[in-house]
Protein backbone atom coordinates (compact mmCIF):
# COMPACT_ATOMS: atom_id res chain seq x y z
CA UNK A 1 0.00 0.00 0.00
CA UNK A 2 1.02 3.38 -0.86
CA UNK A 3 -0.30 6.68 0.84
CA UNK A 4 0.76 9.97 -0.82
CA UNK A 5 -0.33 12.40 1.64
CA UNK A 6 -1.30 15.84 0.83
CA UNK A 7 -4.39 18.71 2.00
CA UNK A 8 -4.41 21.98 0.71
CA UNK A 9 -2.84 22.36 -2.80
CA UNK A 10 -2.03 18.47 -3.31
CA UNK A 11 -4.25 15.74 -2.48
CA UNK A 12 -3.97 12.60 -0.78
CA UNK A 13 -4.26 9.46 -3.03
CA UNK A 14 -3.93 5.78 -1.56
CA UNK A 15 -2.95 3.36 -3.75
CA UNK A 16 -2.84 -0.51 -3.31
CA UNK A 17 -1.07 -3.14 -5.46
CA UNK A 18 -1.49 -6.97 -5.10
CA UNK A 19 1.92 -9.29 -5.72
CA UNK A 20 1.35 -12.88 -7.37
CA UNK A 21 3.10 -14.76 -9.96
CA UNK A 22 6.13 -12.18 -10.21
CA UNK A 23 3.30 -9.66 -11.86
CA UNK A 24 2.09 -6.31 -9.34
CA UNK A 25 -2.11 -5.79 -10.19
CA UNK A 26 -2.83 -2.05 -8.99
CA UNK A 27 -6.08 -3.13 -7.14
CA UNK A 28 -7.35 0.24 -5.96
CA UNK A 29 -6.54 3.98 -6.29
CA UNK A 30 -8.18 6.31 -4.81
CA UNK A 31 -7.93 10.30 -4.66
CA UNK A 32 -9.30 12.32 -1.51
CA UNK A 33 -10.94 15.86 -1.81
CA UNK A 34 -8.72 18.54 -0.98
CA UNK A 35 -8.70 19.30 2.50
CA UNK A 36 -9.45 15.86 4.12
CA UNK A 37 -7.95 15.59 7.36
CA UNK A 38 -5.21 13.08 7.55
CA UNK A 39 -6.89 11.16 10.26
CA UNK A 40 -9.60 10.45 7.27
CA UNK A 41 -7.25 9.10 5.10
CA UNK A 42 -5.70 6.79 7.98
CA UNK A 43 -9.20 6.01 8.94
CA UNK A 44 -9.46 4.45 5.15
CA UNK A 45 -6.19 2.95 4.85
CA UNK A 46 -7.08 1.00 8.10
CA UNK A 47 -10.04 -0.35 6.61
CA UNK A 48 -8.79 -1.27 3.46
CA UNK A 49 -6.46 -3.10 5.76
CA UNK A 50 -8.92 -5.59 7.69
CA UNK A 51 -10.95 -5.87 4.13
CA UNK A 52 -7.44 -7.72 2.60
CA UNK A 53 -6.44 -9.11 6.17
CA UNK A 54 -2.54 -9.65 4.74
CA UNK A 55 -1.13 -6.18 3.78
CA UNK A 56 2.62 -6.83 3.60
CA UNK A 57 4.19 -3.46 3.65
CA UNK A 58 2.58 0.19 3.88
CA UNK A 59 4.86 3.11 2.55
CA UNK A 60 3.53 6.63 3.45
CA UNK A 61 5.03 9.82 2.04
CA UNK A 62 5.99 11.92 5.10
CA UNK A 63 7.67 15.17 3.71
CA UNK A 64 6.30 17.81 5.33
CA UNK A 65 4.33 16.08 7.43
CA UNK A 66 6.87 14.34 9.77
CA UNK A 67 7.53 11.20 11.86
CA UNK A 68 4.10 11.92 13.84
CA UNK A 69 2.25 10.65 10.62
CA UNK A 70 3.85 7.34 10.89
CA UNK A 71 3.11 7.64 14.63
CA UNK A 72 -0.51 8.38 14.14
CA UNK A 73 -0.77 5.61 11.57
CA UNK A 74 0.83 2.97 13.89
CA UNK A 75 -1.63 4.24 16.85
CA UNK A 76 -4.26 3.72 14.11
CA UNK A 77 -3.68 0.50 13.75
CA UNK A 78 -1.90 0.10 10.74
CA UNK A 79 1.31 -2.85 10.28
CA UNK A 80 4.40 -2.44 8.26
CA UNK A 81 4.18 1.38 7.87
CA UNK A 82 7.54 2.96 6.65
CA UNK A 83 7.73 6.85 5.99
CA UNK A 84 9.41 8.04 3.30
CA UNK A 85 10.92 11.50 2.76
CA UNK A 86 10.87 12.87 -0.90
CA UNK A 87 13.81 13.82 -1.69
CA UNK A 88 16.20 13.72 -4.60
CA UNK A 89 17.75 10.21 -4.22
CA UNK A 90 14.25 8.21 -3.24
CA UNK A 91 11.93 9.46 -6.01
CA UNK A 92 14.67 8.40 -8.30
CA UNK A 93 14.23 4.62 -6.76
CA UNK A 94 10.38 4.74 -6.42
CA UNK A 95 10.15 5.96 -10.03
CA UNK A 96 13.06 3.78 -11.30
CA UNK A 97 10.85 0.77 -10.32
CA UNK A 98 7.35 1.57 -11.02
CA UNK A 99 9.15 2.50 -15.16
CA UNK A 100 11.01 -1.00 -14.76
CA UNK A 101 7.80 -2.84 -13.47
CA UNK A 102 5.86 -0.79 -16.95
CA UNK A 103 8.43 -1.84 -19.20
CA UNK A 104 9.31 -5.42 -18.59
CA UNK A 105 7.02 -8.53 -19.90
CA UNK A 106 6.86 -12.10 -19.86
CA UNK A 107 5.01 -14.85 -22.06
CA UNK A 108 2.50 -16.64 -20.44
CA UNK A 109 3.27 -19.32 -22.93
CA UNK A 110 7.12 -19.97 -23.49
CA UNK A 111 8.05 -18.12 -20.02
CA UNK A 112 10.15 -15.40 -22.05
CA UNK A 113 11.03 -12.40 -19.61
CA UNK A 114 12.55 -9.07 -20.53
CA UNK A 115 11.57 -5.61 -21.69
CA UNK A 116 8.86 -4.83 -24.36
CA UNK A 117 11.47 -2.42 -26.26
CA UNK A 118 13.34 -4.19 -29.14
CA UNK A 119 16.67 -2.98 -29.94
CA UNK A 120 15.71 -0.63 -32.39
CA UNK A 121 13.43 1.13 -29.47
CA UNK A 122 10.20 -0.03 -31.31
CA UNK A 123 7.49 -1.67 -28.22
CA UNK A 124 6.94 -5.53 -28.27
CA UNK A 125 3.31 -6.60 -28.10
CA UNK A 126 3.86 -10.04 -29.18
CA UNK A 127 5.93 -12.69 -28.32
CA UNK A 128 9.28 -12.70 -29.53
CA UNK A 129 10.09 -16.67 -29.54
CA UNK A 130 7.23 -16.76 -31.76
CA UNK A 131 5.06 -18.04 -29.88
CA UNK A 132 1.32 -19.05 -31.07
CA UNK A 133 -2.44 -20.01 -29.73
CA UNK A 134 -3.84 -23.15 -31.20
CA UNK A 135 -5.70 -20.99 -33.22
CA UNK A 136 -2.87 -19.15 -34.93
CA UNK A 137 -3.25 -16.16 -33.43
CA UNK A 138 0.22 -14.71 -31.52
CA UNK A 139 0.47 -14.63 -27.95
CA UNK A 140 0.54 -11.05 -26.33
CA UNK A 141 3.25 -9.91 -23.25
CA UNK A 142 1.97 -9.77 -20.19
CA UNK A 143 3.08 -6.53 -18.82
CA UNK A 144 4.69 -7.31 -14.94
CA UNK A 145 2.26 -4.09 -13.16
CA UNK A 146 -1.34 -4.47 -14.79
CA UNK A 147 -3.22 -1.04 -14.76
CA UNK A 148 -6.85 -1.13 -14.83
CA UNK A 149 -8.24 1.63 -17.56
CA UNK A 150 -8.00 5.04 -15.52
CA UNK A 151 -7.79 8.03 -18.09
CA UNK A 152 -6.56 10.12 -14.78
CA UNK A 153 -4.11 8.20 -13.67
CA UNK A 154 -2.98 7.60 -17.13
CA UNK A 155 -2.68 11.51 -17.50
CA UNK A 156 -0.61 11.88 -14.03
CA UNK A 157 1.56 8.74 -15.43
CA UNK A 158 2.71 10.76 -18.67
CA UNK A 159 2.63 14.33 -17.45
CA UNK A 160 5.45 13.36 -15.05
CA UNK A 161 9.25 15.60 -16.32
CA UNK A 162 12.57 14.66 -15.39
CA UNK A 163 15.56 16.16 -15.88
CA UNK A 164 19.32 15.28 -14.97
CA UNK A 165 20.99 17.96 -12.67
CA UNK A 166 24.71 18.53 -12.85
CA UNK A 167 25.50 16.93 -9.75
CA UNK A 168 23.73 13.49 -11.97
CA UNK A 169 20.56 13.29 -10.30
CA UNK A 170 17.17 13.01 -11.75
CA UNK A 171 14.91 15.95 -10.88
CA UNK A 172 11.38 15.30 -11.19
CA UNK A 173 8.49 17.71 -11.93
CA UNK A 174 5.36 18.35 -13.02
CA UNK A 175 3.98 21.58 -15.28
CA UNK A 176 1.92 23.72 -13.10
CA UNK A 177 -1.62 23.50 -13.24
CA UNK A 178 -1.34 19.51 -13.51
CA UNK A 179 -1.27 17.05 -10.43
CA UNK A 180 1.39 13.88 -9.96
CA UNK A 181 -0.18 12.78 -6.54
CA UNK A 182 -1.78 9.21 -8.54
CA UNK A 183 1.66 8.98 -9.79
CA UNK A 184 3.93 8.94 -6.67
CA UNK A 185 1.16 6.90 -4.37
CA UNK A 186 1.20 4.27 -7.66
CA UNK A 187 4.84 4.44 -7.20
CA UNK A 188 5.13 4.47 -3.78
CA UNK A 189 2.96 0.93 -3.97
CA UNK A 190 5.12 -0.60 -6.31
CA UNK A 191 8.19 -0.01 -4.63
CA UNK A 192 6.77 -1.06 -1.23
CA UNK A 193 5.84 -4.69 -3.21
CA UNK A 194 9.45 -4.39 -4.45
CA UNK A 195 11.06 -3.59 -1.11
CA UNK A 196 8.48 -6.09 0.95
CA UNK A 197 8.35 -9.48 -1.46
CA UNK A 198 6.15 -12.43 -0.46
CA UNK A 199 8.30 -15.35 0.89
CA UNK A 200 9.50 -18.05 -1.58
CA UNK A 201 8.11 -20.74 -0.03
CA UNK A 202 4.52 -19.46 -0.14
CA UNK A 203 2.87 -21.14 -3.03
CA UNK A 204 -0.45 -19.24 -2.64
CA UNK A 205 -2.37 -16.20 -1.37
CA UNK A 206 -2.48 -12.70 -2.13
CA UNK A 207 -0.05 -10.27 -0.65
CA UNK A 208 -0.78 -6.77 -0.68
CA UNK A 209 1.89 -4.41 -0.62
Amino acid sequence: MGADFGKKRDYSVVAVTETRGGHKYLRHLHRFPLETPYGAVIGYMKRLQDHWSIVRAIYADKTGVGDYIVEDMVRGGLRHVTGVNFTDTSKEAMATALRENMRRADCPSCGWSGYIEDIEGEWRTTCPEDCHYDDGRPVGLRPLLHIPYDPELFAELNVERYELSKSGKILFNHPEGTHDDRFWALALSVYAAEMSPPPASRPTGKTIG
